[in-house]
């Protein structure tokens, strides 16, 4: 044992990063499928915590891996995570009523983001801590759900861990080939999320405060060049949309026309307008759109649709105008909502939370006990604070990702997975203010740490032994079809324990 001890201190003392990386990914992908095993929805496509856009990545998916394209459809969803699905279905086949082989590609493609994450919390939170703030986001119960469903989050959050790593990186030791890379990855995120694309202002705000003497025409060259290798990921995507909205011009030549430039959507304006008017709840509420006909479908001809296509950005500050206090209650209720998403505790059964809440419309599960959300954003608020100060001023990349997805919330919807997908930036964050107390004394900083990690290790026990057993049941109440008598999905749903 003695000898195992020694050779292991060695191994790691040669390879910790490499060691690092395999651990974490191997104890995150292991949760993940043990949480698949004892899930009653492991076959489907969707999860009973998470429905979201699964039914569009589907059906976008299969027509990428028959080789169909549809053509003149309006570029409203980004496109990269329905081809990585079409990817994973040209090559496991089509599915056969079994989701399961692609849950788990999903599941692994979720395992490697944590470990991606720990390489570079590494050098801002430390070895031990680091390794706590890993094994959190590994259980986070949020992130189970998320990681083994057709949710884009999975792959967005990798690109996000691969941004900031780079930034950072970047800032220690520019270069012509980490700003290229930058630029690439902020491509690849913003065609998997369109509101990375302005997370540019934020990075580049940071840099400049924290350029250390490095001259400004070097930054300027790099960071340059960073945006053009940006573009040119977006190029071909945006000269496809370009078409596509000529097209539309063309068979709708009575109507206002589309702007043809869309690097990634066209759903910005509209969106604007049915997250900001009178009946907004501060989710997603499609309302203004069913309101106008086509059975609540979009239809560029729908001559109402159109303009809010065109001019939702205009009708939704009108209304903001006309209603301050109003439109302040529902910017309230919109970080409420986003903020549900530090209510969701660890393990495969939301520790201390629980399995009891609400599914809101193409968001996350919601437990009924809330009462973990206030330390953690407590926590997350002390964090940010410090981040500011010079110690600490390496977070201050982290407290803008933050501080850039409360702008996008406030602006559009208030989602509870919109906190879940910027993981990478929140948990060193909310570790910040307990690195922080414990600095000045080297045992506390390594031995608190250490029993922290060992004690969210026992959840694997907990999902290891529910994963041998039968698979858990689950209730479920909401609106119904009339047709058919099953749940409407995308509306509100209450779950529950069998």
């Amino acid at each position: 044992m003695r000898r195992f001890v020694v050779g292991a201190r060695a191994l790691w003392s040669r390879h910790p990063v490499a060691l690092g990386v395999a651990v974490t990914f191997c104890a995150s992908l292991l949760l993940r499928w043990l949480y698949l095993q004892a899930a009653p929805d492991r076959a489907w496509p969707f999860s009973i915590f998470f429905y979201g856009d699964s039914r569009f990545f589907h059906a976008y998916a299969l027509d990428q891996a028959r080789g169909l394209e549809k053509p003149g459809t309006l570029p409203y969803h980004p496109p990269l995570f329905p081809w990585l699905l079409g990817a994973l279905y040209r090559v496991l086949g089509e599915p056969r009523g079994d989701a399961y082989p692609y849950k788990l590609c999903l599941a692994t493609l979720s395992a490697t983001t944590v470990a991606l994450s720990w390489a570079w919390w590494r050098r801002l939170l430390g070895t031990a801590w680091s390794f706590l703030a890993a094994a959190l986001f590994a259980a986070s119960f949020g992130w189970l759900v998320l990681a083994t469903t057709y949710s884009n989050e999975v792959l967005y959050a990798l690109f996000l861990a691969a941004t900031l790593a780079c930034v950072l990186h970047a800032r220690a030791r520019p270069s012509w080939a980490l700003a290229l890379l930058t630029g690439v990855v902020m491509g690849l995120g913003s065609l998997t999320r369109a509101e990375h694309l302005y997370l540019w202002p934020f990075l580049l705000a940071w840099v400049a405060l924290q350029r250390e003497g490095t001259p400004w025409a070097t930054l300027a060259a790099r960071w340059g060049a960073a945006l053009l290798a940006c573009v040119l990921v977006l190029a071909p995507w945006a000269t496809h949309n370009a078409k596509v909205l000529r097209d539309i011009n063309a068979r709708t030549p009575t109507l206002e026309p589309l702007p043809e430039l869309a690097p990634v959507t066209v759903y910005g304006p509209i969106n604007f307008a049915m997250a900001n008017h009178a009946g907004a709840t501060g989710g997603f509420t499609p309302d203004p759109v069913n309101q106008l006909g086509q059975d609540g479908f979009l239809d560029v001809a729908n001559a109402s649709q159109r303009h809010l296509l065109l001019h939702g950005y205009a009708v939704g500050l009108a209304w903001m105008r006309e209603h301050p206090a109003d439109a302040a209650r529902l910017w309230g209720a919109k970080l409420q909502r986003w903020l549900d998403g530090l209510s969701l505790g660890l393990g495969v059964s939301n520790l201390p939370s629980g399995l009891s809440g609400t599914r809101a419309p193409v968001d996350l599960f919601v437990p009924e006990t809330a009462w973990l959300k206030w330390p953690l954003l407590a926590l997350l608020l002390a964090g940010a604070g410090l981040s500011l100060t010079r110690p600490w001023r390496d977070f201050g990349l982290l407290t803008a990702v933050v501080l850039h997805r409360a702008l996008i919330t406030v602006a559009f919807f208030g989602y509870t997975r919109g906190l879940l997908t910027i993981y990478p930036a929140l948990l060193p964050l909310l570790l910040l203010p307990a690195v922080a107390l414990t600095r000045a004394r080297p045992t506390l900083a390594l031995r608190v740490p250490a029993l922290a990690t060992a004690l969210v290790l026992l959840l694997w026990v907990e999902a290891g032994a529910l994963a041998l057993a039968a698979p858990r049941g689950f209730m479920a109440s909401g609106s119904t079809d009339r047709a058919s008598g099953k749940l409407i999905q995308d509306d509100w749903v209450r779950i529950w324990p069998r």
